[in-house]
């Protein structure tokens, strides 16, 4: 069987590049997984790298789960399947946080730290803005930790932060970010831009080491290389100190992750770094049709300093781009669930479609309208499993019997369940546990329980040194609590003894997990907690079981790196030593390094995320929501010039997400963040030429003059605007072609509590036309009823006098859902008195209700 048969001549060419530096620009769907688990077949099968010498990188779990499959499906097939193994794949953070553990005391943590995720990394910020004495700011706090990560992003430490402050402000942020290390330090911790910048730290201070590494990986290759900030590209430079054998694989057209602190720099100019780095590009599509690619090089071909590539497919022709647009986002958000719901009937699975929005925010109005057509769906980066409060007071509780000084999951479990250890109680033990020779809040309870005596507190004899008032203050507060029996405190470190013990006879994951729940009774405490949801709840906490399981019996603690230059963990510490504390530690950082698309359902559901989750994935179908201006592009600042580049970028992204049908739809009025405003479409869908759209017929077709005030000098604007002003106002389009039955088909006498609270959501509010620099409806538009829409055509067979209307469910934009409970006169002009729950009775003219049965 020949290796490199199913590769094109471009593939072909990227996979035989064996030694020095190698750009590859490969465009959506061009298959660069296929190029990088070729090359690293064929550098093992045909060019005879040993594969322990081969490192491959990527951003996500689910992408480095499928290419080690790939590898090891590839050497299988030729007789290699042994030598998977030894290759090397992973994300850039599980690499580091392998390499980091192994030197630890270089940095001043042991070898067990915990990893601190986004929320852990707030609670900190939080407690270091106390101890500064600065105010409670919910807003300063998400600042600050914005700032932290961007100076890691840089790979900047706190000195470095110092040494490019530009004024008085950066400086005491960069003061903030010294303290904020110094106790992420005491609690023996890292957050996420410890693992990279940690290995940076070391890797500077002991080039050598660097060195070893690099001779160890001599081959390196690094997917999604757009996606790299600097830190993580200082990193690979030092891996290829002692080569320069490193492939990068990327496309600047999908560089969408500025705001995280990625750099399309990094791939615009690796040239200019590895001055020897063969260029090939990867132009062949083999996911979508030529209509969709088309409209994608449309959108991306306006972004200056992009490096000029084409997509372009065999597989000519397919369906023409569908637009729809809704009087709001409601009809919207109904036309995609009742479109999904009829193509499903029609044979085509639930998990062939996506609905891609733009902010987080919009996915609501497509929640309610897919549980009322009875369509599942999933949402992907919303609360990931991990992030569930029952998950996480499960593995805080584990996370402090493996690293005891981790301070913020201390707090989260010293009352959950709760002990009775009161508000003050917890401030006096914060406050002894600052005493030196105390110095972690775990100490501080053993104090307080009698465990320690101040001859031996933190297990070593307290320095001959005096206390200060303050300190001496803060053991009298400690002492006072040992003074009265405090159970609560006493029953914590019994439980904490109990579990150490637990992890270090080694008695298995699942095995200490139980003991734990049963010792808490944690299922009674989420009984408590939430009656309602203490089913689900507890169904997690079985399913993070079987997790553990599944891990145990996968984990393998094989060798990493060059093993002569590993740090071996010092002491004696029986729990420390264990090879279950080892493998509970892997446990915690792959939970703590789960990305939102690894948990990704791929079956039986409806996919709903933003653009930024969607990148990477593929649907047959996809609906594109919100094309409008000021929601997509979203840009905060209109004379930044690189982020409407970004935005353009995250459009090319959406719509190669696409194999066979793409649907983009927006709305004339949108309701956001509490307000409704009028919309202008989106600048990107502008760009597409109108020979790849139609104009769904469902679209709404109510004409209103379009404003002349809005002009544009790109070419074929105006015959474009001829296509949008169909979709917009009418031109063209059957009077009553939109006016589709809006109501699913469970739904003809009844209405769900979903529906209920989303009209009702539609209360009276600002109607703010401020939401657009130039507001493309006429005036008299905006002062007549905004909310209403055409009306539906009363049911076959009834009029639209009393008999037919009466007892009839309708829905107003305004109020929500109602029944007819009186009707006077005839028509459109008849007046309709309208009960709508919680509201009361409304007189409403018929013109301005729909009628859903």
């Amino acid at each position: 069987m020949n290796l490199l048969e199913h590769l094109n001549p471009p593939q072909k060419q990227a996979v035989e590049h064996k030694d020095g530096p190698l750009l590859i620009l490969a465009g959506a769907g061009s298959g660069k997984t296929r190029v990088i688990t070729y090359r690293i077949g064929w550098l093992i099968l045909e060019a005879g790298v040993y594969p322990e010498q081969i490192l491959a990188v990527t951003f996500t779990n689910k992408a480095a789960g499928e290419m080690r499959e790939r590898v090891d499906d590839i050497l299988s097939a030729h007789g290699a399947g042994d030598d998977a193994e030894a290759v090397t794949i992973s994300t850039f953070h599980s690499f580091c946080a392998r390499l980091l553990r192994r030197h630890a005391d270089r940095l001043g943590l042991d070898w067990n730290f915990n990893i601190y995720d986004g929320d852990d990394q707030l609670k900190l910020v939080k407690q270091v803005m106390e101890l500064e004495g600065r105010p409670k700011d919910r807003s300063e706090s998400r600042r600050l930790r914005g700032y932290i990560n961007r100076m890691k992003n840089q790979g900047y430490t706190p000195e470095l932060a110092h040494e490019n402050a530009f004024n008085a402000v950066d400086e005491e942020d960069a003061t903030f970010y010294e303290t904020y290390q110094e106790k992420l330090r005491e609690a023996n911790c890292a957050d996420f831009g410890d693992l990279i910048l940690g290995v940076l730290e070391i890797f500077r201070d002991d080039p050598r080491l660097a060195d070893s590494y690099s001779r160890h990986w001599r081959y390196l290759m690094v997917d999604e290389f757009q996606d790299t900030n600097p830190a993580q590209y200082e990193l690979l430079k030092h891996l290829t100190r002692c080569h320069d054998n490193l492939a990068v694989v990327g496309d600047d057209d999908q560089a969408i992750y500025r705001w995280r602190g990625a750099t399309v720099a990094n791939i615009l100019g690796f040239e200019k770094d590895y001055e020897d780095a063969q260029v090939i590009k990867l132009e062949q599509n083999y996911r979508s049709t030529s209509v969709i690619l088309e409209a994608a090089n449309d959108v991306i071909k306006h972004n200056p300093t992009r490096r000029d590539k084409k997509l372009w497919t065999e597989r000519e022709g397919g369906d023409k781009i569908s637009l729809f647009t809704g009087g709001d986002d409601r009809e919207e958000a109904t036309f995609v669930a009742r479109r999904i719901h009829e193509m499903a009937k029609a044979g085509a699975d639930w998990g062939d479609f996506a609905v891609f929005y733009r902010t987080n925010a919009q996915s609501r109005q497509f929640e309610e309208q897919l549980q009322n057509w009875g369509v599942p769906y999933q949402v992907v980066g919303g609360i990931s499993f991990y992030e569930r409060s029952e998950i996480k007071d499960v593995l805080a509780y584990l996370k402090v019997a493996l690293n005891p000084d981790n301070e913020v999951d201390f707090l989260r479990i010293i009352n959950t369940p709760s002990r009775r250890i009161g508000k003050v109680t917890i401030e006096k033990l914060q406050r002894a546990a600052r005493v030196p020779g105390i110095g972690t809040l775990y100490r501080a309870v053993r104090y307080a329980a009698g465990h320690l005596e101040p001859s031996a507190v933190g297990d070593a004899p307290i320095e001959p040194e005096p206390f200060d008032v303050a300190d001496e203050e803060a053991l009298a507060d400690v002492d006072s609590l040992r003074g009265r029996t405090n159970s609560g405190v006493e029953d914590l470190c019994e439980l904490l003894f109990s579990l150490r013990d637990q992890i270090a006879a080694d008695e298995g994951l699942a095995h200490v997990s139980e003991f734990l729940l049963d010792q808490i009774n944690y299922h009674s405490y989420l009984e408590s907690d939430d009656a309602e949801r203490v089913d689900d709840r507890w169904r997690n906490v079985r399913e993070l079981l079987g997790a553990m399981e599944e891990f145990e019996q996968d984990f393998e603690a094989r060798e990493f790196g060059p093993t002569e230059d590993a740090d071996a963990p010092e002491g004696t510490d029986m729990v420390a030593e264990s090879r279950l504390a080892k493998l509970l530690g892997a446990f915690l950082d792959r939970s703590a390094l789960v990305h939102s698309t690894d948990q990704m359902d791929e079956k039986g559901a409806v996919t709903l995320m933003t653009v930024h989750g969607a990148k990477g994935l593929e649907f047959d179908t996809v609906f594109l929501a919100g094309m409008e201006d000021e929601i997509f592009p979203s840009v905060r600042d209109q004379f930044d010039a690189e982020e409407i580049h970004e935005e353009r970028r995250l459009a090319y992204v959406a719509i190669t997400r696409a194999r066979h049908k793409l649907y983009i739809c927006n709305a004339r009025r949108r309701r956001i963040y509490g307000k409704t405003r009028n919309t202008d479409p989106s600048r990107f869908l502008l760009d597409i030429d109108p020979e790849r759209i139609e104009i769904d017929p469902q679209s709404t077709s109510k004409r209103i003059r379009y404003s002349s005030r809005r002009t544009s000098n790109r070419g074929g604007y105006d015959a474009f605007r001829q296509a949008t002003e169909q979709a917009y106002f009418g031109s063209g389009v059957d009077q009553d072609a939109w006016e589709f039955d809006q109501s699913p088909p469970m739904y003809k006498n009844q209405v769900s509590k979903a529906v209920k609270k989303t009209l009702a959501e539609a209360e009276d509010g600002d109607f703010d036309t401020s939401f657009s620099q130039v507001n493309p409806w006429d005036d008299e538009f905006a002062q007549e009823d905004a909310w209403s829409s055409e009306p539906d055509a009363p049911p076959a067979g009834a009029s639209p006098g009393k008999d037919g209307l009466t007892g009839c469910t309708i829905s107003h934009s305004r109020f929500g859902i109602g029944e007819v409970v009186n009707v006077s006169g005839s028509g459109d002009k008849a007046v309709l008195t309208i009960n709508f729950p919680g509201k009361g009775e409304k007189t409403i003219i018929r013109k301005f209700v729909k009628v859903l049965g």
